[in-house]
């Protein structure tokens, strides 16, 4: 029997066994309720009729007849009605009455009401009557005998109806007796009948259910039900066996996709990895070891060569370009350096240009060693490096690891990416060698063309085939040409790129110094607390707040000097420098370092040492504060030392600047890393010391932009030794072509005069001078308008060019100008070259100021107009000096 049946047949039997049970208490719900209202309507007909003549019985005057001799016609009327109405309810309340007890007081009450009416009539018709005062009285009697029979048959039929409704109760309450038994019997039959169906299904839907809780928890995998039944139970449980094992099937299948979904992203990973490793290298060495390195890593090879085809001489051969943990050990004669084609399995492969993987290698074949042991190699895959059916070169990997179908198909595509990048290599060096060729053949050209002018004559038989030649010549110029023409483009697209990134960098640097400008200004007042209202705790605060600024501008001049470096760009101001000022300039700033964490601060000279050097001071002063203050970073304890001393290397002469501590040291294999950009020896989140990586690779390429060196010498928890190598020589041997480096000259003595008379000046000269500052941004012209007007000067501004230009068209007459750069509507370029055409402006002073910090962003506001120039942010003891400069002109 199924589920359905059996339900049906359940709940079928529930259904009729409650039916008959309704049906019954139904029916008899209904008799006495149907018993019940007979027997009200009943009683309730019977005293609204007797109540019916009461009221009309009442309802006759008698008052009238006695206080009148003459009836009133219209109450003889009513009355008539009341006896017609009264006496039509006689007739049916007869025909209701059935008790016998009700039946005489019905005739008592017939007997009255007829006895109330001739005494009624007799009255009327003797109006005039002597005896009609006693007859009044006899009429009022047999009405009120009339009216209390009605009252006693209204009792008796009250009684009679509360005593109705008393056995109806008892009636209704054995009813309900047996509505309510029936009705548990009924429901204990439906809850047995249910109980046996329910616990029929639920005891193999329990089954079911802790077989799917099962489901929920991977540990026990897919469970079977074990229901064996032909009812939808078991057709469910067969059914979800299916789903179980087809989920399984399914679960491998998504499992086999998801690894190989893996295995490829991991494959394209590490291809975009080494490409971005390996791209724009155009030096084959440096590709190759990258190439070699990255690649045994990422397949963890413990051994790995890069041969190279080479086919410079009648029979091509192989030579090893780089390698990875290459060893050769003594005994092993087979480690080669050059392999012909078709020598061993490497020579085989260049000439099959297939793959090659060797396993169960013997013992006496190669070793992979380290500092704790050495452990021979479990395979050997050797790979051809092949582009468009060309062997470029042999790839040759030792591994202790399985090498998977992964590991060929990312050697595979790294082979062709490699044959490409060393096509690339190939064909770079052969344009330049194309290059060097045509410039030669050009030269010879001319050459022979003036040769040939010279000999024309003589040669005049040989005319055509000079000219065939010299077609072909020209031809093949103009072929050099195009190539000319290509590297040119090139070189202007390379130029372009290093210019987008100059111009990103004096943008950010402009609005980076645009905020920072108005945080030093406010804060230096602050600092200087000329009203003496600030508390030692906010003054601690200014403190912070203005040094926090200066390391952020500190930040922002290392990366800008880091860009100006890369670009080739930096600008060397050489000259002759006095080595004991270097020194006093060092020992005044860092003296009070040494003071403060209580290290020893000493300085060692030379005997041989000259007096004067040739070179560029500020970048020598950069450096050696650089140095200086990474050992006073990481010593804790100890001393730090500067020695100076002269030195010889390849027979030239150098000065040594080397800066010793007892600090923390740095490890061997961390010491070539920390010259890199934005490297630190440490470079964990939870490093003690902070700093942004920059200083040393810019002291780096500083020492080399002065033809110097820096090297590092350290032991870890014992201290380190950087020491600076400049040349010694008059002259800076420059290297216009590598490192496109200008040398600026000096400013001259007259302005620097002016700068001395200038600081001289006491802070009078400036109060009462008007001054116009035009700058686009409210907190900037807030800042310069608080320190201006502190010094006694009176302060107008303009938000940019336009206005600052209609300001003087109002007769303004500022004695001098404070002009922003970059500004919205007209620029400050544009508007000093406007102020300075007007004629009564043209000696009007302009001082710029501007975030961009840039090469030429000085010469630029120089051409514009401008009459002096700072940089952002502005140090208000230096704006105060130019401005008193230009005042006093």
């Amino acid at each position: 029997m199924n589920f359905k049946t059996t339900l049906y047949i359940g709940f079928g039997v529930v259904i009729i066994a409650m039916g008959i049970i309704a049906s019954i208490i139904i029916n008899t719900y209904q008799n006495q309720t149907q018993q019940m209202n007979e027997l009200v309507n009943d009683r309730y007909i019977k005293i609204e009729h007797a109540n019916t003549i009461r009221y009309e019985m009442s309802s006759i005057d008698l008052d009238n007849v006695s206080e009148r001799n003459e009836i009133d016609q219209q109450s003889i009327q009513l009355s008539e009605k009341a006896f017609q109405r009264a006496n039509q309810k006689l007739v049916e309340l007869e025909k209701l009455i059935e008790i016998q007890q009700a039946k005489d007081i019905f005739a008592k009450l017939a007997n009255n009401y007829d006895s109330f009416r001739s005494s009624y009539d007799e009255l009327i018709s003797n109006q005039a009557s002597e005896s009609n005062l006693n007859l009044l009285e006899r009429v009022k009697e047999d009405k009120a005998n009339l009216l209390i029979t009605i009252e006693d048959l209204i009792d008796f039929q009250e009684k009679v109806m509360q005593d109705t409704l008393k056995q109806t109760e008892e009636a209704y309450s054995n009813v309900l007796k047996n509505i309510i038994i029936s009705g548990a019997i009924g429901l204990v039959f439906a809850l047995t009948i249910a109980f046996i169906v329910v616990n029929n299904i639920t005891k193999r839907l329990r089954k079911f259910k802790s077989v799917l809780v099962t489901l929920a928890d991977d540990h026990y995998g897919y469970t079977r039900v074990d229901i064996h039944s032909n009812d939808e139970i078991g057709q469910i449980a067969n059914a979800y066996n299916e789903l179980v094992s087809t989920l399984e099937k399914q679960e491998q299948i998504e499992q086999q996709y998801r690894i190989k979904i893996e295995d490829q992203n991991w494959l394209k990973t590490s291809i975009a990895e080494l490409s971005v490793l390996i791209q724009g290298v155009s030096d084959l060495n440096l590709a190759g070891e990258r190439f070699i390195q990255k690649l045994s890593q990422t397949i963890g090879a413990s051994y790995g060569v890069l041969y190279l085809l080479h086919k410079d001489e009648e029979s091509p051969y192989l030579e090893k370009l780089s390698s990875y943990a290459y060893t050769t050990p003594k005994s092993n004669q087979l480690a080669l350096n050059r392999i012909s084609f078709g020598e061993g399995l490497v020579g085989q492969c260049a000439k099959s240009k297939e793959m090659i993987l060797l396993e169960n290698i013997s013992d006496d074949y190669i070793q992979i060693s380290s500092g704790l042991g050495h452990t021979n190699p479990t395979r050997i895959v050797i790979v051809p490096i092949v582009l468009e059916d060309e062997l470029l070169g042999v790839m040759e990997l030792a591994t202790l690891q399985p090498v998977t179908d992964l590991h060929r198909d990312f050697l595979v595509q790294a082979n062709e990416m490699l044959g490409v990048t060393f096509n690339r290599i190939f064909k770079h060096q052969q344009v330049e060698k194309l290059l060097e060729e045509s410039q030669i053949l050009n030269e010879e050209l001319q050459t022979q063309s003036e040769e040939l002018q010279l000999q024309q004559e003589e040669l005049r038989t040989m005319n055509d085939e000079i000219e065939a030649q010299y077609r072909s010549a020209e031809l093949k110029t103009k072929e050099l040409e195009e190539i000319k023409d290509r590297l040119e483009q090139k070189t202007k697209e390379i130029i372009a790129s290093s210019t987008y990134k100059s111009e990103f960098l004096a943008n950010m640097s402009h609005e980076l110094r645009t905020p920072l400008n108005s945080l030093l200004i406010l804060s230096q007042m602050l600092r200087e607390n000329k009203e003496q209202n600030l508390t030692d705790k906010q003054l601690e605060y200014v403190n912070t707040i203005f040094t926090s600024g200066h390391d952020l501008l500190q930040l922002i001049n290392d990366i800008l000097d880091l860009s100006k470096i890369e670009s080739g760009k930096m600008e060397i101001v050489e000259g002759e420098v006095l080595i004991t000022d270097i020194v006093n300039s060092l020992q005044r700033q860092f003296m009070p370092i040494a003071k403060i964490k209580g290290l020893e601060f000493t300085f060692e000279y030379d005997v041989n040492l000259p007096d004067i050097i040739f070179t560029d001071e500020q970048r020598l002063n950069q450096i050696l504060k650089n140095l200086l203050s990474n050992a006073f970073k990481f010593t804790e304890k100890g001393q730090v030392q500067l020695q100076i001393a002269p030195s010889t290397q390849k027979n030239e002469k150098f000065i040594a600047f080397s800066v010793t501590d007892t600090g923390t040291g740095i490890a061997k294999d961390k010491i070539s890393a920390i010259f890199e950009a934005f490297t630190q020896a440490d470079g964990t989140t939870s490093r003690k010391y902070g700093g942004t990586g920059l200083g040393l690779s810019i002291s780096q390429e500083l020492a080399r932009l002065i033809n110097g060196t820096i090297s590092c010498e350290s032991i870890v928890n014992q201290g380190s030794t950087f020491t600076l190598y400049i040349p010694q020589g008059e002259e800076l041997k420059q290297n216009e072509v590598e490192n496109d480096v200008t040398v600026s000259i000096p400013a001259d003595s007259k302005d620097a005069s002016d700068h001395e008379v200038a600081t001289t000046k006491e802070q009078p000269l400036l109060i009462g001078k008007k001054v116009l500052v035009v700058d686009d941004d409210m907190r900037n012209i807030f800042a310069l308008t608080s320190s201006l007007e502190a010094a006694g000067m009176e302060v107008s501004f303009a938000e940019n060019g336009r206005d600052a230009i209609n300001i003087l068209q109002e007769e303004e007459n500022p004695d001098i100008v404070l002009m922003d750069i970059m500004m919205p509507e007209m620029d400050g370029y544009e508007a000093m070259r406007v102020i300075k055409s007007m004629r009564e402006y043209e000696n009007l002073p302009i001082i710029a100021l501007t975030a961009k910090a840039m090469k030429d962003d000085r010469q630029k506001c120089i051409d514009a107009g401008a009459s002096d120039y700072i940089s952002k942010p502005v140090n208000l003891e230096q704006l105060f000096s130019i401005i008193r400069v230009w005042l006093h002109h």
